[in-house]
Parts: structure tokens; C-alpha cells; sequence
């Protein structure tokens, strides 16, 4: 089996969520060919399987990869994103939303390694990241604005006019819901917190190809785990009564749940869904002990349209929310009153919701004025939280950012898929192009530039330390 084809079962793993598998059959393709597509698509896996600063050790040698073998734009683009959706998993706030501008800048028509880098523009003196989550509402409003063909009057420093092309307006309003996680979780930090501290540049730090065959990161922090196996072997047993690391995403209708369990036993996993708990049972402990695990949630679910899936590593959770809305947080708090849905008329129910807000405000803190003058009010549990709208001048209403796919989890499922779309948008010349390059190079090099690629034989250009061999 060729290396292309190895490539293309990590994308169908990928695609199925299968992150260990993706890894590994991609690892193995990258091994004959640094392609800065399969990069990217390894680092959206990493993510899934928790390894963050794996995944942006790809998606930074991903972004060098694109720029020396002259891929187009688009490459170098998702590349900035996939560093962005990394960073924000590290707690990095300021690095992820500093490369969500460079996204935004290459697809206002910048360099993808300007000689003033986009990001200086939008740090103090001390290196602290200066935008605010009011600054990315502004501009994704004036961005909805151009769109319809309005006027916006206020950008950010350093953007101009999106264009108004469908694929690239679709990528900058995934971007603008990413930034709106991020910089509402740094609008929570204090004015002193290293996540506000912007360390990241426009062109990232050169990288080596990452075998990836390391063990999953921790997800609170990133951390690589080096350890050999013989040291591993002689490291000391794990804690009694050690706690399972979990990991959540949520949108507006789903909760997301990964348990952090290795060597559980699918065949005998029994997984029973209550209104307000999910009971596992048996599960792997971190000290190897098998034994029942109960997650109480922190808002009323749907157990007849909730699922789970078993993999070596852990078992994930696909929790179906009763009540959309965004929840505090994942697990409910001893004596914390469960939130349930109640045929009521739209005003009591609004009262009673605001009251409930008033006791646990959501986030962990009181809103502020501009908080609660946003979407009208402090957002009770069964209200969409604020991140999801936000006044507009558009004349289609407020944008409902949680319907856009800004996570890994949620991308879409093919990564192939966005090469089968260039090449169908492609010209004649350009797709001509594309088959000769593409084909003479093995796979490792993509051009559409048939002036260029016409009269020569495109050779191989495989990664360091990796002969490009000839078959007869």
C-alpha cells in the first residue's frame, strides 16, 4: 500500500472521529511526505485525542511546508487556523486570537508573512494583547454589514473590506465565533494573567517533523509526555482514589464529554442515561482499579438521544441538552438546584429564568452593566448565553454564532473534501496544472500554475532525512 493511500485512510479516520487511528496512518504517510494538507490533518486529530501542543507543532510545520512548496493561499490560511484552535486549547488566549487575525488579514488580501506583522498593531508596550471581545462583535458586525452591501464605518486596525466570496466569508465567520470564545474567556481574566501575554508571530517557529507516536497531553496544559517506555515502566504507581480527567465542549444543543480511561472494556461497559447523570460502569481508574463512575450534570438531559463511543484511550459522551442553552459548567455543584423545563407562559418563565441567573450567575461571576445590556438582560440557563448573538445592524437580525462549526470536533468531516472543491472551481488550465504537478511529485507537490509546471517534469520533494525513490 502507498503512502497516498495510507494518507487517505488517517482522513476517513479523521472523519469518523477515530483520532488514534487518524494519528496513526497519517504519522505513517507523513513519514514518506511532509504534505502541509495532511499536516493540518493531523493536527485537527491531535486536538481530538487531547495532544495540543503536538497539534500545533503540525499546524506550524504545516504552515512552512505550504509556504516552500508555493501552495495556494488557502493552505497557509488553514494553517493559521489550525495554530489558533491550538492555542486556544493551551489556554494561550492572546496567541489564539492574535492568529485569528492573521487569518482574517490573509483573507482581506495580505502577505502570509507580512514585513509588519499584523499582530504588533494590537499589543501594548508590555506585550499584552489589547483586543477585547467588544472589538471582535464590532468587526463581525461591520463584516456582516459589507456582506448584505452596508457601509461599516469602525474596523480593527490593520483589516480592511473582506471580499465578498462565499468560501472565504464562510471562513472568516468561523473565525469571528472562534475569537468570540476566546476573548470572552480572557475578558474573565485578571489584567495580570500570562494567557493575556502575546508571544505568537505571523510566521511560526520552524519545526522538525513530529513522529506523534508520543502518549496523549494532557489537555489543561499541552504538555509533552517524552518519557521512554523503560521509564515509564519504572514510574511510580498512580494515587489510590485519583480523579478521571475529563474534558467537555458544548454548543448551544449538545454537551460533549471525554472520559480519560485506558483499557476500558467496551463488551462490558454498561452506560445508563438519566435526566441528570450519566452512570458508567465499570471504568478504568487512573491506579488501574475498575469500578463505577457517575457524572452528575450540571443541566437536565436527553437520555434517548444521548450516545457514547468506546476507544482505547478514553470513552466519549455525546450528550443531547433538553434545554438549549450554555451551562456554567459541566458537572452539577453539591446542593446546586437542577434546571428543568416547565410549561409556563414566555413571562413567568422569563422571571423565573432571571432569578435563577441572579442565584448562580452563569461563568462563575456577576454580570457587568455592558453584560446586561447585551441580548437584553443577564442570560439565564435556559437563555442563549451572549456569545451566541449580538446586536446588529444587519438587516437579516442578530447572527447566531453557536450554529457555526468553530471546533475540530465539528469541522467538516472530510478534510479531502476541500482539495475536491479547488480542483472543481479550478479552470481547465488550472486543473491541468494540478493533475501534472500532483502526479509527477508523488503526491508532495501541488501547483496551479500551468505556465510554470508545462514544460518541466515536477520532481519529488519529499521531507528531510527521506529519498524520493524512482520505480521501474
Amino acid at each position: 500500500m502507498s503512502y497516498v493511500d495510507t494518507a487517505y485512510q488517517g482522513l476517513h479516520a479523521l472523519s469518523q472521529r477515530n483520532w488514534d487511528e487518524s494519528i496513526a496512518k497519517l504519522s505513517k504517510a507523513l513519514a514518506s511526505s511532509a504534505n502541509p494538507a495532511w499536516l493540518i490533518a493531523r493536527s485537527r486529530a491531535l486536538v481530538g485525542a487531547g495532544r495540543f501542543r503536538d497539534a500545533l507543532e503540525d499546524a506550524d510545520l504545516a504552515w512552512h511546508e505550504a509556504s516552500r512548496r508555493g501552495s495556494k493561499r488557502e493552505l497557509i490560511i488553514e494553517a493559521q487556523h489550525r495554530r489558533a484552535v491550538a492555542y486556544n486549547r493551551l489556554g494561550e488566549l492572546a496567541n489564539a486570537d492574535c492568529c485569528c487575525v492573521y487569518v482574517l488579514r490573509m483573507l482581506d488580501g495580505g502577505r502570509a508573512a507580512a514585513s509588519e506583522d499584523p499582530g504588533d498593531a494590537l499589543t501594548g508596550e508590555d506585550g499584552v494583547w489589547r483586543v477585547t471581545l467588544a472589538d471582535a462583535k464590532r468587526e463581525a458586525e461591520e463584516m456582516e454589514a459589507r456582506e448584505k452591501g452596508e457601509n461599516g464605518e469602525q474596523k480593527l486596525p490593520g483589516l480592511g473590506d473582506l471580499p465578498k466570496d462565499e468560501g472565504k466569508m464562510k471562513t472568516a465567520r468561523l473565525t469571528q465565533a472562534l475569537r468570540f470564545q476566546i476573548l470572552q474567556k480572557m475578558d474573565q481574566l485578571p489584567a495580570d494573567d500570562p494567557a493575556r501575554k502575546r508571544t505568537a508571530t505571523q510566521k511560526p517557529p520552524a519545526r522538525e517533523l513530529n513522529s506523534a507516536d508520543a502518549p496523549a497531553q494532557s489537555k489543561s496544559t499541552g504538555a509533552s509526555n517524552t518519557t521512554s517506555t523503560a521509564a515509564a515502566s519504572a514510574a511510580p504507581p498512580q494515587p489510590k482514589n485519583e480523579k478521571l480527567r475529563l474534558q467537555d465542549f458544548q454548543t448551544t444543543t449538545t454537551m460533549s464529554v471525554s472520559i480519560f480511561s485506558k483499557g476500558v472494556d467496551k463488551t462490558r461497559l454498561n452506560v445508563q442515561f438519566n435526566p441528570f447523570e450519566v452512570i458508567l460502569d465499570p471504568i478504568v481508574y487512573p491506579d488501574g482499579e475498575e469500578k463505577k463512575f457517575t457524572l452528575s450534570t450540571w443541566g437536565e438531559i436527553v437520555p434517548s438521544e444521548c450516545k457514547y463511543t468506546v476507544t482505547p484511550s478514553k470513552v466519549e459522551l455525546q450528550l443531547k441538552k433538553k434545554i438549549q442553552g450554555r451551562w456554567a459548567s459541566l458537572e452539577s455543584k453539591d446542593g446546586a438546584e437542577k434546571t428543568q423545563e416547565k410549561p409556563e407562559s414566555a413571562s413567568s418563565a422569563a422571571s423565573q429564568a432571571q432569578n435563577t441567573a441572579a442565584a448562580a450567575p452563569q461563568d462563575g461571576h456577576q454580570p457587568s452593566k455592558s453584560e446586561e445590556k447585551l441580548g437584553g438582560g443577564t442570560h439565564p440557563p435556559t437563555a442563549k448565553h451572549a456569545l451566541a448573538s449580538y446586536p446588529t445592524s444587519s438587516r437579516t437580525g442578530p447572527k447566531d454564532w453557536d450554529k457555526l462549526d468553530v471546533d475540530s470536533d465539528e469541522e467538516e468531516s472530510d478534510v479531502n473534501s476541500f482539495f475536491k472543491k479547488l480542483y472543481k472551481n479550478a479552470t481547465p488550465e488550472q486543473q491541468r496544472a494540478m493533475m501534472k504537478s500532483f502526479t509527477e511529485s508523488s503526491g508532495t507537490s501541488l501547483s496551479t500554475d500551468w505556465n510554470d509546471v508545462k514544460g518541466r517534469t515536477v520532481e519529488a520533494v519529499p521531507p528531510e532525512g527521506v529519498e524520493a525513490k524512482k520505480w521501474d
